[in-house]
């Protein structure tokens, strides 16, 4: 087992540790080595690299996660929130809100570029349908419609863990009537479920994956729903048994999906089981 995961399930199951031993066994990792092996440059890249080393816990202890930090706010930083392009043409809600996410779980929420872009979600972001969204030099059409007569659901989902992520890192009450909002548009769709036929939203949601990527998938479903106490909601019930049927006769979760772009690294390299989703997955469901 690779050192940062076993840090991470001893600090999720309550032991402390002195900075000295954090940083010893994150120096020890082969998966951190990998994520610190070079700083990428482009934006997607950038992205996926902050995503996947916000999972690593106290990773905002290392060098390379600050630098790397200081390139997304350099390149991706504007004053509505994080673009692909650094400007209006390039920015799509579901990638301002991993960003975000990632960032809380670096512990930067307080930082003002994230605060701009909770701002944005909290200002734009619709949570239900039939919210016409215009705002001069953003095109939401260019990747297939982020905010049509129903809005994008992977857009909407992840925005509202962002709200979610920063409300916890910040203890904020500002944007719970948001929250709370969108968190009822998740429920009512079963988390996953499409409302006219009852079947999945889109082609990935019901994935077992990790880390995340644009696609939005179960695991992620399942860390949403354990975070805000909604596991035991009758809503809930289709996702869990969902999740438990694609558990293995040793009582693990192997990841039938894994994304490949420059910058994204994959954590579980066994093809049998996923040490990482297993633990997210049972973390959550035995809470």
């Amino acid at each position: 087992m690779d050192t940062a995961l076993e840090l991470k399930i001893c600090i999720d199951s309550g032991e402390q540790f002195s900075d000295k031993e954090i940083l010893d066994k994150l120096q020890k990792s082969e998966l951190v080595a990998e994520l610190t092996s070079y700083l990428p440059e482009k934006p997607l890249p950038l992205v996926w690299r902050l995503i996947c080393i916000s999972e690593i816990p106290f990773s905002n202890k290392l060098d390379y996660t600050k630098k790397l930090i200081d390139l997304i706010y350099k390149k991706l930083a504007t004053p509505f929130g994080f673009s692909l392009s650094g400007d209006e043409k390039m920015f799509l809600p579901c990638y301002n809100a991993m960003i975000v996410s990632a960032l809380c779980r670096l512990d930067r929420a307080n930082d003002q570029q994230v605060r701009k872009a909770v701002e944005w979600i909290n200002t734009n972001q619709p949570m239900q349908k039939g919210i016409k969204v215009e705002i001069p030099n953003f095109n939401f059409d260019k990747y297939g419609g982020c905010f049509k007569n129903t809005p994008c659901y992977i857009g909407l989902a992840k925005s509202v863990f962002a709200l979610r992520d920063y409300k916890e890192q910040t203890n904020e009450t500002k944007y719970d009537k948001k929250l709370k909002k969108g968190t009822k548009y998740i429920l009512d769709h079963n988390f996953f479920k499409r409302l006219s036929k009852n079947e999945p939203i889109t082609k990935h949601i019901t994935d077992i994956s990790f880390p995340e990527t644009y696609h939005l998938n179960a695991v992620e479903l399942l860390r949403f729903a354990n975070k805000t106490d909604l596991l035991s909601d009758k809503n809930s019930a289709d996702l869990i048994n969902h999740i438990n049927k694609k558990q293995n006769k040793d009582g693990k979760w192997k990841n039938n999906f894994n994304y490949k772009a420059d910058g994204y690294v994959i954590f579980d390299k066994d093809k049998k089981e996923s040490e990482w989703t297993t633990h997210i997955i049972k973390q959550a469901l035995t809470k």
